[in-house]
């Protein structure tokens, strides 16, 4: 039985944000999303999603934290050149005030610094919702005002995509790996036994991406998953979504881990039998510490052979050094 691991709460996602700064990357996450969502096909119904044009700021610099999630900038279809404002806000909890933040976010990041008469985005907000249980803060808010508003409840346009409605399907058949592969990792974060079923498939779409893009992304999912994830579970996930694993080869990183864990059973084998003499606990911890340098030392030679043999072949240093430096 593991340990309930303890809920970190970011407010703000480096995961999500680091995918879906990229407009092709939103572009197929709201086409997934679309399928089942009425409303959003509703809202984006008029907008020219391919001007997609993401919007720098204050707020974020478009990097990995700051003060809201995502904002772009969009055409609306057809006649003059009238842009409007895409924000995402994304939640792995609920959060009650997840309407006034947005409220905020249409005043002081939704701007139109390239008009002359109106400096304001009309704004369509999309709330990116993958927790563990349902939520719909829209429907919230118009039971708890209802009557009290003529016309929109809000002063701008809302819909939440619960990614528990993407279906794993569509995304494991999507072109775009990235977008695709960053929508389940989110959907299914608090679900172990549900990454554990596509872990395999996730693995084969990593293999489809370049080798710095896929090691990259590996870390972040890693990364991401320990912060909802049992520490057991996510190392699990980690050795079934190897790099290595994906390319056919063994990585450095793999050698290590596999190598840690030899020498973790042969420490057990040692210290239970220097425990009858020396005391269990003593015994199991010196085992641990002997196998664990023997098989570094090990792994230190193969290296040193390997170097060897790739400097042989012509592969440039830094190449070497990054093969090697994969975890």
């Amino acid at each position: 039985m593991t340990k309930k691991k303890k809920i970190l709460r970011r407010k703000h996602d480096p995961f999500f944000r680091y995918i879906y700064a990229i407009p092709a990357n939103t572009r197929t996450l709201l086409r997934l999303a679309q399928r089942k969502n009425a409303e959003l096909r509703r809202m984006l119904f008029s907008v020219d999603m391919d001007s997609l044009q993401l919007i720098p700021g204050s707020f974020s610099n478009v990097k990995e934290w700051g003060q809201s999630d995502l904002a772009f900038k969009a055409r609306i279809k057809g006649g003059p050149e009238i842009f409007v404002g895409i924000l995402l806000e994304h939640k792995s909890y609920r959060e009650s005030d997840v309407l006034s933040q947005i409220y905020r976010y249409t005043f002081e990041v939704m701007q139109n610094k390239g008009a002359t008469d109106f400096g304001w985005l009309p704004t369509k907000a999309i709330i990116i919702y993958n927790g563990q249980s349902g939520w719909d803060p829209l429907a919230e808010f118009r039971i708890k005002y209802r009557g009290q508003f003529n016309g929109r409840e809000l002063p701008f346009e809302c819909v939440l995509v619960n990614l528990a409605d993407i279906p794993d399907a569509a995304c494991l058949k999507e072109p775009n790996v990235e977008a695709a592969v960053g929508a389940l990792v989110m959907k299914h974060a608090f679900d172990a036994d549900g990454l554990r079923s596509i872990v395999d498939k996730l693995t084969e779409m990593l293999s489809r991406l370049e080798n710095g893009a896929r090691a990259t992304l590996a870390e972040k999912i890693v990364v991401y998953l320990n912060e909802y994830l049992d520490e057991e579970v996510v190392e699990e996930l980690r050795m079934r979504m190897s790099i290595g694993q994906a390319l056919g080869i063994k990585t450095a990183g793999d050698r290590l881990r596999a190598a840690e864990r030899a020498a973790v059973r042969r420490g057990r084998k040692r210290g239970l039998a220097q425990g009858l003499e020396q005391g269990l606990e003593q015994g199991i911890e010196q085992g641990l510490e002997k196998g664990i340098e023997q098989e570094r030392v090990r792994n230190d030679a193969l290296n040193t052979k390997r170097v060897k043999f790739l400097r042989s072949q012509n592969v440039p240093d830094d190449v070497i050094s990054a093969m090697l430096a994969i975890k």
